[in-house]
């Protein structure tokens, strides 16, 4: 699915957008190429658990939704995370005297998911940058607490061939909002809540 990472070795990355509406992250070089992460099975007519896109990169995630670089692709491929995954089964008890939570006697399940996520590593700038997917829901009461965590395998596509004549800069070509469109994207989405499982470490695919 998607295409082999390492084709973007020796591209040079100019511009990062994320999609408010959607799980999506383009990636603009400087040839004019165009390529978007995008999770697998992701319906935007028929989205079912809520999926996000999660970095601890500011480069895959930036803060306004959108960042300028000019870095060197040294190295770009998929890689296996393991993460820990959970979900609540509501209890048949009291709830609080908000009516908030899941009520007494809610079970919880925990479980290891391996998934598939993207990494990159530039000229410019030392360690890797990796991206990820998760699904999660919350408590009808209270959505705060979060009642299902998961993981989804991510990939790459391409969206736009290298141009003939590259452009000045990235800002000239239109993000992707939708993975089956070309409209522009604003701001990003706010990070999930709740607190993310601690990180395994990773391995190659």
């Amino acid at each position: 699915l998607g295409i082999d990472p390492s084709t973007l070795i020796g591209k040079t990355l100019t511009c990062v957008r994320r999609s408010r509406a959607h799980p999506s992250v383009t990636l603009h070089f400087a040839d004019g190429a165009s390529f978007q992460v995008r999770v697998v099975g992701y319906d935007p007519h028929f989205r079912g658990v809520p999926k996000t896109l999660e970095s601890d990169s500011p480069v895959l995630n930036p803060l306004s939704g959108t960042v300028d670089v000019r870095l060197t692709v040294k190295h770009a491929a998929m890689i296996t995370l393991a993460d820990k995954a959970f979900q609540v089964q509501p209890g048949r008890g009291v709830y609080d005297s908000a009516g908030s939570g899941v009520g007494r006697g809610a079970r919880e399940s925990r479980w290891t998911q391996r998934h598939a996520a993207f990494a990159i590593k530039f000229v410019e700038e030392g360690g890797w940058h990796c991206i990820w997917a998760t699904l999660a829901e919350y408590d009808e009461k209270d959505v705060e607490t979060c009642v299902f965590r998961n993981f989804a395998d991510v990939y790459v596509d391409s969206l736009h061939p290298p141009s003939a004549a590259a452009p000045a800069s990235a800002q000239a070509h239109a993000d992707a909002a939708s993975p089956h469109s070309r409209t522009a994207s604003p701001a990003p989405k706010q990070a999930q809540k709740g607190q993310k499982p601690k990180r395994r470490a990773w391995r190659k695919k």
